[in-house]
């Protein structure tokens, strides 16, 4: 089991071929990540984007942000805070749910993420 960030969702979305060390494996999202494709849709992407979107959504996990995944991020954005390197609030929430699962998180932006202690990553390459 593997969990996608939102640029994985997104290039998932757009097409995009799996890389090698994921294409067999069960894939999931937070329920972070679902708003953040919600934003993208309300943002302007049109009917178009939301039936994409939606289709997405009905065939993949979705984990729900629970308590457990709270606290797990709140102690990774004060971390990233007290050594002046935060990722952005959802991030840390999508990083923080990650590591409440206990499962990788695949992402297009490892130099991003790679700032969070004990996070396992895989790229999107």
């Amino acid at each position: 089991m593997i969990l996608l960030d939102t640029s994985a969702a997104i290039l998932l979305l757009r097409g995009a071929t799996p890389p090698a060390p994921i294409i067999d494996e069960r894939a999931g999202i937070s329920s972070v990540v679902e708003m953040e494709l919600w934003i993208g849709v309300y943002h302007g992407g049109g009917r178009k984007e939301r039936l994409r979107v939606e289709s997405f959504l009905n065939n993949t996990q979705i984990f729900d942000f629970n308590r457990q995944a709270a606290l797990q991020s709140a102690k990774i954005i004060a971390e990233l805070w007290k050594i002046g390197k935060p990722i952005g609030d959802f991030d840390s929430q999508i990083a923080g749910h990650a590591l409440h699962l206990k499962i990788p998180l695949v992402s297009d932006n490892i130099r991003h993420f790679e700032r969070v202690p004990g996070l396992e990553l895989i790229p999107w390459e």
